[in-house]
């Protein structure tokens, strides 16, 4: 099968989608074909091809559109239209629902080449979604053969916000071997416990609230120290708070290569999440990947993944998720067991597993159009 997937989330951008994407064509292209077509600003030529990994990347010559940094070129459109044709594909896969390159990959396929398409929500339409772009995604969602979610709680927003009878879910994944605690590789950090954090520091991942647990760890745990990876517009907020409380048990360490965040939760005892809201959390999987119990909020995608009392703690604000971090830092035998449960149960979101769902999916949309007589 030649599966071509099409989004504006993919590497050298770091986040979620981008990590998890990696991982899925590197499964998938085991046993098939694959392409990741991406947009590039930088790119030399109108189609840039990568060889990698076992699947192939296509970037396409793109200028972007200031809302959320997707691709919005006609002639980025018509590059795209060239090549799905001149792949040929079976099907044709969107991720994201903020991408329009993945909605226009979708669309090409099921309405214009006549290929089998789905899309993939990774997240919740937000409240501040300006009613165009809700309304123009109710339409086009309409008009491809499939879409799925990453977890229930993103399927039922989409379900509820642009309109769709039916979102399968389809949850994200990880290739878990390659997380198993290495203590030879380990970040020779101080702490006891390590306590990290890897994260955006962005108000949307709400990490001012990481300054309150270093406060409740300073007064109740003071051998513990907190450890943060991730940059962005509130690193230097935070900075001022912290030197402002005379806090000296917070570290930043700056953005993190992939190889070295499972360098420092091999060296970690507890992970702290602080976003209010996330649609799966796949840094908390990384954690639990790792034998990392994860102390998280209990909305949106996390209690999908984080089991409440057996993989992790999940609070109900952000008072609650310093006194559950203090209360692990304290009890180091119930943060060891939650932490051996965690590895475990991140076994069940495997991408080897993910992946054969996604064949099904495509194999099921592949019958679905030559039912209705569009193959």
């Amino acid at each position: 099968m030649r599966v071509v997937m099409v989004t504006d989330s993919f590497k050298p951008k770091i986040g979620g989608i981008e990590s998890v994407l990696c991982d899925l064509a590197k499964v998938m292209s085991r046993s098939h074909e694959v392409y990741i077509v991406t947009s590039s600003k930088t790119a030399h030529s109108t189609y840039v091809y990568e060889d990698g990994l076992g699947y192939v990347t296509v970037r396409l010559k793109s200028r972007r559109f200031n809302y959320n940094g997707v691709t919005l070129s006609p002639s980025t459109g018509v590059a795209l239209y060239k090549l799905v044709k001149s792949l040929d594909p079976d099907v044709i896969h969107g991720h994201g629902t903020f991408s329009t390159l993945s909605i226009a990959g979708a669309l090409m396929g099921s309405k214009v080449v006549k290929t089998p398409s789905l899309v993939t929500a990774h997240s919740f339409i937000g409240r501040d979604t300006p009613q165009y772009v809700v309304k123009g995604l109710e339409l086009a969602l309409r008009r491809v053969d499939m879409v799925t979610a990453v977890s229930k709680a993103v399927a039922e927003d989409v379900m509820r916000r642009l309109k769709v009878s039916r979102v399968t879910v389809t949850y994200n994944c990880l290739l878990a071997d390659e997380w198993v605690r290495r203590e030879g590789e380990a970040m020779d950090l101080e702490g006891d416990p390590v306590v990290s954090s890897v994260i955006r520091l962005t108000h949307r991942k709400n990490p001012l609230v990481l300054v309150k647990i270093a406060e409740a760890l300073a007064r109740e745990a003071p051998k513990a120290k907190l450890y943060i990876a991730g940059d962005g517009p509130l690193r230097k907020p935070l900075e001022s708070r912290v030197k402002a409380r005379g806090l000296r048990n917070i570290v930043f360490l700056g953005a993190l290569r992939r190889n070295d965040v499972k360098k420092l939760l091999w060296s970690t005892d507890i992970f702290v999440l602080p976003s209010r809201v996330e649609a799966f959390g796949i840094s908390a999987l990384e954690a639990m990947a790792s034998r990392v119990p994860v102390v998280a909020f209990r909305s949106g995608g996390i209690p999908e993944v984080v089991v409440d009392g057996v993989t992790g703690l999940l609070a109900s604000g952000d008072d609650d998720l310093a006194r559950l971090t203090v209360n692990l830092a304290l009890d180091r035998e119930l943060s060891k067991n939650l932490g051996l449960n965690a590895e475990l149960r991140a076994r069940m979101f495997d991408c080897n597993i993910v992946v054969g769902r996604y064949l099904q999916l495509y194999r099921l949309v592949e019958r679905m159009r030559d039912e209705r007589g569009l193959g």
